[in-house]
């Protein structure tokens, strides 16, 4: 077999030092017409792309809000009659809570432990079934605030239940009612996206009037006004409030405040406790506030404080679920009717890269709680998709309640920015 040569060390260096000197050669030549020409193609194409990684990276996070959920007896009665407490949402939740990061909400009732604290729908009492919870969760909801003026509708053991059920049986957050002082002090927070969401929640007050809740509880509750009266707003409430806020914002990227205030049956905000607090909102730095209680729908205004931060307040979403068509005489007729729309928010933020919140997109619609002249078929029905035999077969049909009147409801209530 015939040996291989071996090749002579001298043209071995020779042909390395050639390749060197190409390689070199090549990147110089590449190099000085990429930076000489400002508008080379290459040098366009290669900026493209970094850029289009970078803007990858961007930081974003989707948000629905709402407002009152409320189950009240002829909702009860209707899923004791067979109606899936599931599908109740589904219209909303397929449009809106499943394409969503976060959905946030107001939850105006307590939960059964299904052994002595009692179901209950009627006479404006409120103990829902865990099924009906269950759907909430099936539903895509995710945080809930827990302290309003049903809180105390089974006492300290509603309360403390509540806690536990949302905690132990589902995925959301509650946040507002507190079972210890050290669980009041564990920050809310979600995170989505690489965004840290933190959220506080606050009320006016209980409908037990001291009987639950007196000075020496009141760190079950994040309120405003003090026990048992409730009657104004406590400096010394708002205090601890300021200082909580302030610890949420040192671990959150955007904070959300859940306030249950201002008054049933009013289409304004009021000066005594919502223009008030939403400015001290504001002078703390809260980025978004889901207001409830009216049972109405009222305005969305934007807040700027004197170093020019921004807070996007809705005074009321209004009810979300609800089942009363009568208000048993508390309210007027335009009240009963404006009782059945909800006000439904989603919005796009994103964190920028120094921190501050850039609003992509704030945008509402009206949600139509729909039930029939049976008090059966209970849906959540997103305007644009209430039609003409959901409109004429609603229970409140006969009573002006049509399209005309949500439309008419929803652009005197709320900007056209936000619409």
């Amino acid at each position: 077999m015939a040996k291989r040569r071996k090749m002579k060390k001298g043209p071995k260096i020779l042909l390395f030092l050639i390749v060197v000197l190409i390689v070199l050669g090549s990147g110089y030549y590449i190099y000085t017409i990429f930076n000489k020409n400002e508008d080379n193609p290459i040098k366009d194409t290669i900026t493209s792309i970094i850029n289009d990684k970078t803007e990858d990276k961007k930081k974003e996070v989707t948000l629905s809000l709402i407002g009152d959920l409320m189950f009240e007896g002829p909702y009860l009665d209707s899923v004791n009659a067979g109606d899936n407490p599931d599908t109740y949402l589904s219209l909303v939740a397929d449009k809106y809570f499943k394409k969503d990061d976060i959905t946030v909400g107001n939850l105006e009732t307590t939960i059964t432990d299904n052994n002595k604290l009692k179901v209950n729908g009627y006479g404006y009492e409120f103990c829902t079934p865990q099924n009906i919870i269950n759907s909430l969760d099936k539903n895509s909801i995710d945080v809930l605030g827990t302290t309003n003026n049903h809180t105390t509708d089974r006492g300290i053991d509603g309360i403390n239940n509540t806690i536990d059920y949302l905690k132990n049986n589902t995925n959301i957050t509650s946040v507002g009612t507190y079972k210890s002082k050290e669980d009041r002090a564990t920050i809310r927070i979600v995170e989505k996206n690489g965004i840290k969401v933190g959220f506080v929640a606050y009320a006016l007050g209980m409908n037990d009037f001291g009987k639950y809740i007196n000075e020496n509880e009141m760190w079950r509750l994040g309120l405003y006004r003090k026990p048992p009266s409730y009657n104004q707003v406590s400096d010394e409430l708002v205090n601890t409030m300021r200082e909580e806020i302030r610890e949420v914002k040192k671990n959150a990227d955007v904070v959300i405040a859940i306030m249950h205030w201002g008054k049933e049956f009013q289409f304004q905000e009021r000066e005594v406790d919502q223009i008030k607090l939403a400015k001290v909102l504001n002078e703390e730095h809260v980025d978004i506030v889901v207001g409830a209680h009216s049972h109405c729908m009222q305005p969305v205004k934007w807040y700027t404080s004197d170093d020019n931060y921004k807070t996007l307040v809705f005074y009321s979403m209004g009810n979300f679920t609800s089942a009363d068509n009568t208000l048993d005489g508390r309210a007027g007729p335009d009240y009963v009717k404006a009782y059945q729309v909800a006000l439904l928010a989603n919005i796009n933020l994103e964190l920028n890269e120094d921190n501050t919140i850039k609003y992509n997109s704030v945008k509402t619609e009206p949600i139509i709680n729909y039930f029939d002249n049976n008090k059966r078929n209970f849906k959540m029905i997103p305007l644009s998709e209430y039609t003409n035999e959901y409109e004429t077969s609603h229970i409140l049909y006969n009573q002006g309640f049509n399209k005309t009147y949500i439309n008419n409801l929803y652009t005197k209530q709320i900007d056209e920015q936000f619409r």
